[in-house]
């Protein structure tokens, strides 16, 4: 089948495509969204159930490791324990500690120099610690530099240090380091040494490894400066953090990932694990020793459900989006088809082939009314030229012509039921002896919506009468399933232009009036611009691009302007049998003219103005004879009085 470009089922459904396309990638984009944003709940909640017992467990921990460093450092520096008795001290300290925190490993004491019970000089460092299922003290030294004394001096409060592996106890600990005050005798509290306790990690690693994970997740445990202290792969533990890591070119996204978790409490992160593999990770911080708790699935596994889901969601889509064009395709065919075979019947009318078969249109749409008037055109036609055998043949010819044109147009509101109390209407046709193709004609296109249209086909006789017909079914067809009044007159251009061998045109003027709203989009087609009559009585010209007439050029593209009538405003359409309408002298009535008569209209009813104009007219011209046809339509716009009261 070839397929015709131009025609209107191809544009209607390259339009219809359009739409439907950017319907389809909206839902696309949504349904895509929330689908990743309910994967992204789901793991949010899965961290969250994961990480709540395990991280409470540890925060648990720690609390009560600093608890118990709090509690013993201010027994030291208030009972002043010197010698054995501060050893018995620490050794039952942590044997009553170990009965309800076994990972508890050891209690250490050290002293400014000088500053100890019982020991005017030097350092002075005692160790309690629990090894191979016995607690033992030892005395220590050299510690006045270490990390942990120094940052407990010089903070003066309690704090956690980083994890490491102990020198006494050979296992990963961390320690809380707090430091010991005394009252001196002036009564001031002064800093004589620091208490740590230190407690034993290596549980992390098999509670970690005990944690079920679904979807070949697993847990990591980070410290305070991001160093990995529990993760599946012992070879990370202690020897690698961000830092390390993220010089390699594989593990940019670790930094952005480091940042996420310094700024928030918990969440998902998309980006690289700390071993540098693609994952979701779901990352709790432990606020009693400022650890993260991380949740880790393999971006593999997560991304899996959601291309599953997508995947199934695009195929839905696109068979709904083939069916979908394929019946859209189908309708808009039933109704080019009709048309393109009316429009050719038609043509072979127009060159005098009167015995042209009008297809047959099933229904009582339009088209099923335009192949009936056809028919009934073409057997009227038929007998007119059967009957026909005297010298009046071309007189009959015109008023045959003027009856059609006259029989076509409504001549009120009552014929057509447009009539509301939100506007008034009245038109007004004098067609001339030798009969031509002007017209007028109105519609509703829904309950807000009125169409009002202005015509004037070129020529005289029969052919102008048809191709005012035409014109008029045709626009009335269209515009029930085009949109815009740009649309209408492009397609409308293009179905006379394609096939007018008579060289034929038509200037039109046509506007669609939005009744709630006072709001009308209008396009000129190479006709004269209507006069505005406002409430006050002030008369203007509409502003109109002149645009090319129509059945000119199949290429012409109409551009669609707009404007408002406020309540009380009147739209007064004509065609040039008025303007150029002239006197005994051969003076034309012009424009000036008819803004006069009509300025002088003020609160006149539509029926009442195109009368006034009537007879400004004739007074006008006087007996000179009327040369061309003259329409006129007169519309005044009274507002939504629905919204009013």
């Amino acid at each position: 089948m070839k397929i015709n470009v131009h025609s209107l089922a191809f544009k209607q459904s390259v339009t219809v495509l359009v739409s439907i396309s950017i319907v389809f990638a909206v839902l696309f984009g949504i349904g895509g969204f929330q689908i990743n944003e309910k994967l992204s709940q789901m793991l949010l909640q899965k961290g969250e159930e994961i990480s709540r017992a395990n991280v409470a467990l540890i925060n648990n921990l720690f609390s009560s490791g600093k608890s118990i460093g709090e509690e013993i450092s201010v027994k030291v520096g208030t009972e002043n324990l010197a010698g054995q008795e501060l050893d018995d001290f620490l050794l039952r300290s942590l044997s009553g500690v170990r009965a309800t925190v076994p990972q508890v490993v050891a209690m250490v004491v050290a002293f400014e120099p000088g500053k100890a019970p019982g020991k005017a000089d030097g350092e002075y460092m005692r160790l309690a610690y629990f090894s191979n299922g016995e607690s033992s003290i030892i005395e220590g030294g050299n510690y006045l530099e270490t990390p942990w004394y120094k940052s407990a001096k010089d903070s003066l409060k309690g704090r956690w240090q980083e994890p490491f592996v102990g020198q006494f106890i050979k296992e990963p600990i961390v320690i809380y380091t707090t430091p010991i005050f005394r009252t001196d005798a002036a009564g001031q509290k002064e800093f004589v040494g620091v208490l740590c306790v230190d407690i034993s990690i290596a549980f992390l690693k098999d509670a970690i490894a005990s944690i079920p994970i679904s979807s070949s997740g697993y847990a990591v445990v980070l410290s305070a400066d991001n160093t990995i202290i529990a993760h599946p792969k012992n070879e990370l533990t202690f020897k690698s953090n961000f830092a390390s890591i993220s010089r390699s070119a594989s593990h940019k996204r670790l930094v952005e990932f480091e940042n996420a978790v310094d700024q928030m409490k918990h969440g998902l992160f998309l980006g690289s694990s700390v071993d540098g593999e693609d994952a979701a990770i779901y990352f709790t911080a432990m606020e009693s020793i400022n650890w993260k708790f991380l949740i880790v699935w393999p971006a593999k596994t997560f991304m899996e459900e959601q291309r599953s889901v997508g995947h199934m969601f695009a195929f839905i889509s696109l068979c709904g989006y083939i069916v979908l064009f394929v019946i859209v395709f189908l309708m808009i065919r039933r109704i080019s088809l009709p048309l393109r075979a009316i429009a050719a019947a038609a043509g072979k009318i127009g060159q005098g082939e009167f015995s042209a078969e009008i297809p047959v249109v099933s229904g009582d749409d339009e088209i099923s009314q335009l192949a009936k008037s056809f028919e009934d055109m073409r057997h009227s036609l038929c007998n007119y030229f059967e009957t026909e055998k005297s010298l009046d043949r071309v007189k009959r010819d015109l008023d045959f012509s003027r009856g059609l044109q006259l029989g076509l147009l409504p001549k009120d509101e009552s014929e057509e039921n447009t009539a509301d109390n939100r506007h008034a209407l009245a038109p007004l046709l004098l067609p001339a002896e030798d009969i031509g193709g002007d017209f007028y004609d109105f519609f509703k296109l829904d309950d807000d919506r009125l169409a009002i249209v202005i015509a004037d086909v070129s020529g005289k006789g029969v052919p102008a009468t048809l191709l005012m017909m035409v014109s008029r079914i045709v626009i009335r067809t269209l515009a029930t399933h085009l949109d815009s009044v740009s649309d209408i007159f492009n397609e409308t251009n293009y179905e006379l232009a394609r096939r007018n061998r008579d060289n034929l045109f038509v200037a039109m003027w046509m506007g669609v009036l939005n009744l709630k709203t006072g709001h009308v989009d209008y396009v000129s087609a190479g006709h004269r611009p209507p006069v505005i009559h406002h409430k006050d009585c002030s008369v203007e010209f509409l502003k109109c691009k002149p645009n090319l007439a129509m059945a000119v050029m199949e290429e012409t593209k109409y551009t669609q302007e707009s404007l408002t009538l406020a309540p009380g405003d009147t739209l007064f359409l004509y065609t040039d049998g008025i303007i150029e309408a002239e006197n005994m002298e051969g003076e034309p009535f012009g424009k000036f003219e008819l803004l006069k008569a009509l300025s002088e209209c003020c609160e006149n009813e539509p029926t009442e103005i195109c009368k006034f104009v009537k007879e400004r007219l004739d007074r006008f011209v006087g007996h000179a004879r009327q040369m061309d046809d003259i329409a006129m339509l007169a519309i005044r716009y009274d507002g939504d009085r629905s919204n009013n009261g």
